[in-house]
């Protein structure tokens, strides 16, 4: 289940991110194969003038500071307030010089008030091989953020960890039974299963990793050396692994839960990526260092869909859906009432008709007074019998997975277009020069 996790992020692109270094002017400080690392301390950051109220949930999510994220963290920010997302979204932003701190903070304060950006130092460099791994500022920025931030974060809080590649289609609470959404494994019990997300009972979305770091005999992880002789770690077994550490973002769990899952995720990180030199290690690191910690995850599949042809998300929703491409309500809400994904984790592919999706090739602009609109897909979209793929008509036969990627591409679309809208209205001149043509087909360009 793992091979087949890495290989379809591995066909949507995002290994090309354990390639790119999209920061290349900046100094990064190394990361060692250890726990003692200082985290470099910015200039005091004030990214919300007045607390927050104790026992809120925060959501947090971790970037660079390429064009390529602040797309996606405006389109995160915005779908986030028109679902109403209750709490704080901070994006933990690793890297960015001074100019792009303040033009960052400026354009959040007018656009998004109650969200804002936490700036880190970039810790992409590994020590040891002195390779790039960007996905060291997640557990780093993670560290800078918990110790660092202005307001602290009360005691109480629930922090959510998200991607920044997701779109917000219902908001994210602390309940868990009774959620009218809530999907898990069967293997999972139900007095496994809490009331609300609180200390002691960090809750994520299940993700086809595995456990192979259960495996004692696998070459690529030696848990006795990432986790150190005694640790808890070691006695997970690979099916308690499979059911409890098979995670991904979003993360949620308590402030004080995170504060030890994020000191044993630096410490594990650069040692899984010694051996495990992967897109996936900080994952893989992140579900050992949850289980030296002795915090099981509750998983669930409701929290997100993102890989067509995967199990364990909450496409059972959207195949109950007779019609994918409604348009939301006059609110904003896609399928009001009805039980349905929390985010779209759009790192894949999705193609149906003329029509595709792919993240990298975004302009990274896109968020400007001259830029076009997202083409509006057509209500019948998941009727479509083909894929155009490299400018040639692809046979779909596919329909489960035709009505998938067509509800993929439809909310992407939609929630996209609601966001460029909301910008273009508040940061462009009113005297016909903005760009509100309906014209941009990822799948074209």
């Amino acid at each position: 289940m793992w091979i087949a996790f890495l290989a379809y992020c591995w066909r949507s692109g995002l290994v090309d991110q354990i390639k790119t270094n999209l920061r290349t002017n900046s100094p990064d400080p190394a990361v060692p194969a250890d726990s003692t690392r200082e985290v470099e301390k910015l200039p005091p950051q004030v990214v919300f003038e007045a607390p927050e109220e104790d026992g809120q949930m925060h959501v947090v999510f971790s970037t660079d500071c390429s064009g390529y994220q602040n797309w996606q963290t405006l389109l995160l920010f915005h779908s986030a307030q028109v679902v109403g997302q209750k709490g704080r979204i901070t994006r933990i932003a690793s890297g960015c010089d001074a100019t792009q701190q303040a033009e960052l903070t400026a354009l959040y304060k007018k656009l998004y008030p109650k969200y804002g950006a936490h700036f880190t130092p970039d810790f992409k460099n590994d020590a040891k091989t002195n390779k790039k791994y960007d996905f060291y500022n997640k557990p780093w920025g993670m560290k800078h953020w918990l110790e660092n931030a202005v307001p602290a974060i009360p005691p109480n809080t629930i922090i959510a960890l998200l991607d920044p590649d997701m779109i917000f289609v219902r908001p994210l609470g602390p309940q868990i039974r009774g959620d009218i959404s809530l999907l898990t494994d069967r293997g999972i019990k139900d007095e496994e299963i809490v009331d609300v997300i609180g200390l002691g009972h960090p809750v994520s979305q299940t993700y086809g990793l595995g456990a192979p770091w259960t495996n004692d005999n696998h070459k690529k992880f030696n848990r006795g050396k990432i986790c150190g002789e005694g640790s808890p770690c070691l006695q997970v077994n690979m099916r308690y692994g499979e059911l409890h550490y098979s995670v991904g973002p979003p993360y949620i769990a308590h402030r004080s839960d995170f504060i030890r899952i994020v000191e044993s995720w630096t410490t594990f990180v650069p040692r899984v990526y010694e051996d495990y030199p992967y897109l996936l290690a900080e994952m893989y690191a992140y579900s050992m260092a949850a289980a030296h910690e002795k915090l099981p995850h509750v998983q669930v599949d409701n929290y997100m869909v993102s890989n067509t042809q995967a199990g364990g998300e909450s496409w059972p929703h959207v195949d109950s859906l007779p019609q994918v491409c409604v348009p939301p309500d006059e609110d904003g809400h896609f399928y009001a009432g009805l039980p349905m994904t929390t985010v779209i984790h759009y790192c894949q592919n999705y193609r149906v008709g003329e029509l595709g999706f792919q993240k990298r090739r975004v302009p990274h602009n896109i968020f400007s007074c001259e830029s076009p609109m997202m083409v509006e897909p057509p209500t019948d979209l998941a009727a479509a019998t083909y894929k155009v793929k490299s400018g040639q008509k692809v046979e779909m036969k596919n329909a489960l997975q035709t009505k998938r990627e067509a509800f993929a591409l439809c909310v992407i679309h939609s929630a996209l277009n609601s966001a460029l809208l909301d910008y273009k209205k508040r940061m462009c001149p009113n005297d016909g020069t903005t760009n509100y043509a309906k014209t941009l087909n990822i799948n074209a360009l």
